[in-house]
């Protein structure tokens, strides 16, 4: 009887030092995962940002909205969120709102997609003095984003820039010197600044 107590007081025992063992290994005894505190833990306001962007990707818009809201009201500077908020803004109309979330951006901390966005809202909202510098430096760093450089150019001849205009399209058309349309709107651009001759040449190129 002694012996068969001493045999149970040993695996009682080991069976502790087993338990110990896998709690300083980063276990419970229900055996889920203990999240040791670090430098590597992740903040409040960093989980919120990926809650924002997490409803984004469920079109859950309004939700998003909120919680960037949440996150800008704690962290003003977070420079990327904000625009994050703001193309969800602009994707759901919300023109206004979209632009006053974006006021006071150095546009020197946007990246190029950021600057893209901030110009094509401004354009549809003809703050075209506001849109011009931000097409710049969007096609600074993406020189081959002929759609981009389309609007630009449309813009600039709303504005009667025209030299300005005509220089954009000339960029276009010397990578797509086929593409019909852009040429059609380079002659009109060319009849608008008086240069008739040359618009009706570059029409003549795009009829059979």
């Amino acid at each position: 009887m002694m012996r068969r107590s001493i045999i149970i007081a040993a695996a009682i025992l080991a069976l502790s030092v087993f338990a110990d063992a896998r709690c300083l290994a980063g276990e419970t005894k229900t055996g889920r995962a203990i999240s040791p505190a670090s430098a590597e833990d992740v903040p409040d306001w960093e989980a919120r940002w990926e809650l924002a962007r997490t409803l984004e990707y469920a079109k859950r818009y309004d939700e998003s909205v909120a919680e960037y809201r949440k996150l800008l009201k704690e962290r003003p500077g977070l420079t990327k969120a904000r625009v994050e908020m703001a193309k969800i803004l602009f994707r759901q109309k919300k023109d206004r709102d979209a632009l006053a979330a974006l006021e006071g951006v150095d546009r020197q901390q946007l990246d190029a997609g950021s600057l893209l966005v901030m110009a094509d809202m401004y354009r549809d909202r003809k703050s075209y003095e506001r849109a011009a510098p931000l097409y710049r430096a969007y096609l600074a760093k993406r020189q081959d984003d002929h759609a981009a450089r389309l609007r630009f150019a449309e813009m600039l001849s709303w504005e009667k820039h025209y030299d300005e205009s005509l220089s954009e399209y000339r960029v276009i058309l010397a990578a797509l010197p086929d593409d019909v349309q852009v040429r059609r709107k380079y002659a009109m651009v060319l009849s608008w600044s008086k240069k008739y001759d040359e618009s009706a040449k570059e029409l003549r190129r795009t009829l059979k």
